[in-house]
């Protein structure tokens, strides 16, 4: 069995900070908890771009990734849903509610897991929503609200995007990712993350919201686009489309 130490460093810090995070959110401080969430999402991300550039990928670190992913961003999530929004106002619903995300967080690693095996769709391709995006999503609502839910029509409205954002994790919506961006495109994408960077530290509470739910809405965009591009293929536009008069022998 081939063993990758150095991602798997990567994917047991991201697993430290969910169990941080964990911690934190039973203790009721949910936006630090939120903060340590988000740097295990980060994490989550090196692993994968370490073992492709270490040349080190292996099933074992496929696996073990998902494990971690299933705890931080699965189960870790669920419990904030719950404690943050419905402990003390409606506890049964918040336990559903906290379940349906977590068992669509975890068919959809169990989904990917397959797909990865078998080769079935491109590496810069994830169907449905990421469960780190989806873990995101409900942290930036969190975010934006601070204090817990007390109101009987905002915990029905978080319930059904809770649900909404389970339902689009085990969707056939094909999010993109960065791994095959070009290489003369490199240089502004990494002006653009260290911008990204900057304005999530300075403004954690804007910066947050808007990436995830700009990821969230993403296929939409490309949706778009490809049509557009596939319209233009179809119609070219003409160099002169002026009619030109007929010839006149003389």
């Amino acid at each position: 069995m081939k063993v990758s130490y150095l991602p798997s460093i990567f994917t047991i810090l991201s697993l430290l900070f969910g169990y941080l995070a964990l911690g934190l959110i039973i203790k009721g401080n949910f936006p630090r908890a939120i903060f340590f969430i988000t740097g295990s999402v980060i994490l989550d991300g090196f692993d994968g771009t370490v073992a492709r550039l270490t040349k080190t990928e292996s099933n074992f670190g496929v696996q073990l990734d998902s494990l971690v992913d299933a705890v931080t961003f699965g189960l870790v999530t669920a419990i904030m849903i719950y404690l943050w929004g419905f402990q003390e106002t409606y506890p049964q619903m918040g336990k559903v509610v906290g379940f349906i995300f977590l068992s669509a967080g975890i068919i959809r690693l169990a989904r990917f897991n397959v797909l990865k095996e078998a080769d079935a769709v491109p590496s810069n391709i994830f169907v449905g929503l990421p469960i780190p995006l989806a873990a995101l999503s409900i942290c930036s609502f969190i975010l934006m609200l601070g204090e817990p839910l007390k109101n009987t029509t905002d915990l029905i409205l978080f319930a059904i995007f809770v649900v909404l954002i389970a339902i689009m994790m085990i969707s056939n919506v094909k999010y993109r990712t960065m791994k095959k961006i070009r290489t003369k495109h490199s240089l502004p994408v990494l002006l653009l993350l260290a911008g990204t960077v900057a304005l999530a530290i300075n403004f954690p509470t804007y910066t947050l919201p808007a990436l995830t739910f700009s990821y969230v809405i993403s296929p939409l965009f490309f949706f778009l686009l490809d049509k557009i591009r596939k319209e233009k293929r179809q119609f070219p536009e003409d160099v002169d489309a002026t009619p030109t008069p007929d010839r006149i022998d003389t």
